[in-house]
C-alpha cells in the first residue's frame, strides 16, 4: 500500500504483482534460514578438516570434537528431499555472499550455549535440537551482518525475517529423531489459495476505497489535518477499514488488535493509541450505517 501511494504512475496491477512476488520471496527466505544452518555446519567441517590435515596438526586437531558437525537435526534438514528440491529448483544459495557463513560460524562457536553443548559428557536428540533453536534465537534473530546480507539478496525481506524465524523455530520444535529424508516437516507459510485471495481482495479494496476512507478518517481527527498525520498511520487505517467492511468472517476485535499491532512496528510511538481511538469511532459509524456485517466466526466478540 505504501508503494502504491508513493510510486508515481503506479497501477493497481503493477503493485499487486510486487505484492505476490514478495509473498513468494518470503518462502524463499524460510528455506534460506535452513540453508544457513547447513552451511554453518559445513563450514565447521571444512575448518576441522583443514586443521586435521595441516603439517603441524595438534593432538586436538587430530582428534576433534565432532558433535556439532554430526548434529543430527541439521543433518536431517540438509538430507531432506523436500529441502534439497526446493533449494535446487528455486536457486537458494549463499554463493553470492559467502562471507556471511564465515561470520555466523565464528559467532556461533563463541557463544556460551555452544560451548556448553560441546562440552557435555553426553547429549540427547533434544540437546541437539536446542542448540539449533538457540542459534536461531540468539544469533539469527539479532544479527546486523545477517540483516545486511539479506537486504542485499532481496529488498522484499526487510520486514519478513522475524516472522520467518518464528516459523523456522516452530518447524524445528516439531522435528523428531526418527525423521528420514522423505519426512514432511517443513511448514507452509501460507494457505495458498485462501491467503492469496485475502491479500488480493484486501489490497484492491484498500486502493479503490482509499479516498473515501481518508475522508472518513479526516472526520474523526478533530483539529488534525490529514497532512499532519503520518502516511503510514493513514494507510494502516485505510486497510483496517477495508478489512472491517469486506471480510465478514473476521471479528471486529481481531481486526482492530491486528492493525494496532502493525502500527507499533511501522508507525510512531503515538500511532497505536491514536489509531485505536480513531478506529473505535469509525467502527461505531460503520455499524450504524450497516456497512459492517459479520457472519459465522466474524460474530465472535
Amino acid at each position: 500500500m505504501y508503494a502504491y501511494a508513493k510510486k508515481d504512475g503506479a497501477t493497481i496491477n503493477e503493485v499487486e504483482k510486487d505484492l505476490f512476488k514478495s509473498i513468494t520471496k518470503t518462502t524463499d527466505l524460510y528455506y534460506h534460514v535452513f540453508l544457513l544452518l547447513t552451511e554453518i555446519q559445513r563450514k565447521a567441517f571444512l575448518k576441522m578438516d583443514a586443521a586435521r590435515n595441516r603439517l603441524l596438526a595438534t593432538k586436538e586437531d587430530l582428534n576433534p570434537n565432532m558433535r556439532f558437525i554430526e548434529n543430527p537435526v541439521i543433518r536431517q534438514i540438509g538430507n531432506n528431499r523436500k529441502f534439497k528440491t526446493y533449494v535446487t529448483t528455486n536457486y537458494i544459495s549463499f554463493n553470492d555472499t559467502p562471507e556471511i557463513i564465515d561470520i555466523l560460524h565464528d559467532k556461533v562457536v563463541k557463544q556460551e550455549f555452544f560451548q556448553t553443548y560441546m562440552s557435555k559428557p553426553s547429549v540427547t536428540y533434544e540437546d541437539h535440537k536446542q542448540l539449533v533453536l538457540d542459534i536461531i534465537t540468539e544469533i539469527f534473530a539479532d544479527d546486523e551482518d545477517l540483516d545486511e546480507t539479506l537486504e542485499i539478496k532481496s529488498p522484499y525481506w526487510n520486514d519478513d525475517l522475524e516472522f520467518v524465524l518464528g516459523i523456522a523455530y516452530k518447524t524445528i520444535k516439531r522435528m523428531k529423531k526418527e525423521f528420514n529424508e522423505d519426512s514432511v516437516f517443513f511448514l507452509a507459510l501460507y494457505n495458498d489459495e485462501e491467503d492469496l485471495d485475502l491479500a488480493k481482495t484486501l489490497y484492491r479494496k484498500s486502493v479503490l476505497d482509499m479516498s473515501a476512507n481518508f475522508e472518513l478518517i479526516d472526520r474523526y481527527t478533530n483539529n488534525w489535518d490529514l497532512e499532519r498525520i503520518s502516511d503510514i498511520d493513514k494507510l494502516i487505517m485505510d486497510i483496517a477499514i477495508s478489512e472491517l467492511k469486506y471480510f465478514p468472517s473476521i471479528p471486529i476485535k481481531v481486526t482492530l488488535d491486528e492493525y494496532i499491532e502493525i502500527s507499533k512496528n511501522y508507525g510512531t510511538t503515538k500511532s497505536s493509541g491514536f489509531i485505536n481511538g480513531i478506529l473505535d469511532k469509525i467502527v461505531t459509524e460503520l455499524q450504524e450505517k450497516g456497512e459492517i456485517k459479520k457472519i459465522g466466526r466474524g460474530l465472535m466478540e
